[in-house]
């Protein structure tokens, strides 16, 4: 289940979307650098999970905090 972020309880929140993002192996997008475009491996890997990382944090916001 995401968890909806309604303006309010925000460290809560965010722990549990850190949470989220480990269990879909999508972290280490939060907590690393830019891949470097030489890196083509890392760029690439980072360019499929761009997508659903972005897919999540959109689901996870209400819609009057989304707009």
């Amino acid at each position: 289940m995401i968890p909806i972020f309604n303006g309010e309880n925000y460290e809560l929140w965010s722990i549990k979307m850190k949470t989220l993002f480990k269990s879909q192996d999508l972290w280490d997008l939060v907590d690393q650098d830019f891949a470097d475009p030489d890196e083509k491996g890392k760029l690439k890997e980072n360019q499929k999970k761009d997508p659903k990382a972005l897919f999540l944090i959109q689901q996870a916001l209400h819609d009057f905090v989304f707009s």
